[in-house]
């Protein structure tokens, strides 16, 4: 990634943490040049990439200031938190996007791992794009083994989770593992998310297993966290000579 492009992501996360006043202006080019050792050139061109985006303006002779955001207060109202399916069946209207559905995809070993599938096994990739008030939320791909590939057919792929789908199917979820982490933005999830090459987004992977503790399902969601955050519930376990939080919901 350019180095402007990285000092961009860095002030534009500051600005949405709110480590600058609004009356107060920003640090001058030549003290961010030396607080993040790179050319005041390359301070200019990722100031003017946030001005475009509408993160700073710019006052001659006075300084640069974070710019006010009507909308941040409607994007804070609008936020989605929790499990997406959770809500989803909860009634939050979103809609679906089919990108790819490939019954017979090579798959990652990653997922033939999570899938307990042997090394030369072919699995149902479907990938789509999830919108929330028109406005891209989250790019999932779901991986499913042959043995229950059957039951998601491309005709029935709609805006339901495909957990809802596979349990109209007879497929019953017992528990599943989940990760969640943070990348950058590639240009592909860039593109489909509607965000800058190189702007955080959430990760989370998930299997899910059956009664019989069988994996039938791998899924890998990324989500803009302009849109999302992942909200949970701990409580305080005592029980130990370690206590611990552990996750209620």
């Amino acid at each position: 990634m350019p180095i402007y492009h990285q000092l961009t992501t860095i002030l534009r996360q500051q600005i949405k943490d709110s480590a600058f006043a609004p009356e107060q202006p920003l640090p001058s080019e030549m003290q961010l040049a030396a607080a993040y050792d790179v050319s005041r050139v390359t301070v200019r061109r990722a100031l003017d990439l946030l001005e475009r985006e509408g993160w700073i303006r710019r006052k001659h002779g006075v300084g640069t200031f974070v710019a006010p955001r009507a909308d941040e207060a409607q994007r804070e109202e609008s936020r989605v938190s929790g499990l997406v399916e959770n809500l989803i069946t909860l009634g939050l209207e979103t809609t679906a996007r089919l990108l790819a559905y490939e019954p017979e995809a090579p798959t990652p070993a990653a997922v033939l791992q999570a899938l307990g599938l042997p090394a030369d096994e072919r699995a149902l990739r479907i990938e789509r794009l999830r919108f929330f008030k028109d406005k891209p939320l989250s790019v999932t791909t779901v991986w499913l083994p042959r043995s229950v590939a059957s039951l998601t057919p491309r005709s029935v792929i709609d805006d339901r989770p495909i957990m809802r789908i596979l349990e109209s199917g007879g497929i019953r979820a017992q528990r599943a593992e989940q990760t969640i982490s943070a990348i950058l933005a590639d240009d592909a999830a860039a593109n489909k998310l509607n965000v800058a090459i190189g702007a955080p987004l959430l990760r989370l992977r998930r299997t899910v297993f059956d009664g019989d503790g069988r994996p039938f399902e791998h899924q890998v969601g990324l989500y803009n966290p302009d849109q999302y955050e992942y909200h949970m519930l701990l409580t305080r376990d005592n029980s130990s000579a370690r206590p611990q939080w552990r996750h209620i919901g």
